[in-house]
């Protein structure tokens, strides 16, 4: 083998090598139990990674950024228990649908206004992002009690969100809108450049504050589109529904071969990111692993990806 080829090989391992390692997984949980590749259980998988690979998207953006979105679980619950709230109270359902998106609209523009007005970095968001967090599951635990709340949801677009396939559509339709605003638009660009070097970027005259407060924003309003899909599922709210989707987000997003340090970044990476972990997620389960211990992994996953994508700048530097 040539030394090009051993290189290129090599890249490859180092920047998809979770990736490759789960598809084995998934291939050899394919030949132990044959159902699991059927058409039904791959749409069975696609709907459940839905919400979060919606949720992942929005995180993409961030990440991209050189910050990190921890309060996008926490969106995901509160905008489900206010739209519940909302249709409970005999509000039309497409305004409580504007209700929850607005709230997590809302909350992500407050979190990047907080950041922006610091000049934050990775560091300050990952902090203040935390402490986000924490205030608005505290919020969504309030008119709730930490109790489910059962929803008289009528027929009409709020339902139809979670009915059938709809949440795949859903989901697809905001990774092509992302994917094109990201990849063929100037906006795209200043964001892999804020990413990249947010000095440089404010002295070429790149409006950064404005800029990453969007970033946010697209994250919060995102969130807030997953917590209506996922309530409209179950026709209920959880005050505690989003618990982890911050993780799982993060991980679509670094396994899909994204960089976890930010300046570039792809949907389409993370859309496969979110649908490979999803059925990963399956096939543990199919092999008799707990949600705990599919949390370790998840977890590990995490601190791979990262390690590799730090191993595999050094290699190409």
């Amino acid at each position: 083998m040539s030394t090009t080829l051993k290189s290129r090989a090599k890249n490859l391992v180092l920047s998809n090598g979770i990736l490759l390692a789960i598809i084995v997984l998934i291939i050899v949980t394919g030949i132990i139990e044959p159902n699991f590749f059927a058409w039904k259980n791959m749409v069975n998988i696609l709907r459940q990674v839905s919400v979060n690979g919606i949720v992942a998207c929005g995180m993409t953006v961030c990440i991209m950024s050189g910050c990190y979105d921890l309060s996008v679980g926490s969106i995901v619950s509160m905008t489900g228990v206010f739209a519940i709230l909302a249709i409970n109270a005999g509000i039309n359902d497409v305004l409580c649908i504007f209700i929850g998106l607005g709230i997590g609209l809302l909350a992500g523009i407050f979190n990047g206004s907080l950041i922006a007005a610091i000049n934050g970095r990775g560091g300050e968001a990952f902090i203040i992002t935390y402490g986000t967090q924490t205030v608005l599951a505290a919020v969504a635990l309030f008119p709730s009690k930490g109790l489910f709340i059962a929803g008289r949801v009528p027929d009409g677009l709020f339902k139809l969100l979670g009915t059938n396939n709809m949440p795949i559509y859903c989901f697809l339709f905001v990774a092509i809108i992302l994917h094109f605003i990201l990849s063929k638009t100037q906006y795209g660009r200043k964001l892999c450049f804020i990413g990249n070097n947010m000095d440089a970027a404010k002295m070429s005259g790149i409006r950064v504050k404005l800029n990453r407060i969007s970033y946010f924003a697209i994250s919060g309003l995102l969130a807030g589109l997953a917590g209506i899909i996922l309530c409209s599922r179950v026709t209920s709210s959880n005050p505690t529904a989003g618990l982890n989707y911050e993780m799982n987000a993060i991980a679509a997003v670094v396994v899909g071969g994204n960089s976890a340090s930010g300046g570039s970044g792809s949907i389409v990476r993370t859309v496969i990111g979110a649908i490979v972990i999803g059925i990963m997620g399956n096939a543990l389960n199919i092999l008799g692993f707990s949600t705990n211990y599919q949390l370790i992994v998840k977890g590990l996953l995490i601190i791979l990806a990262v390690a590799l994508d730090i191993l595999s700048k050094r290699v190409k530097s």
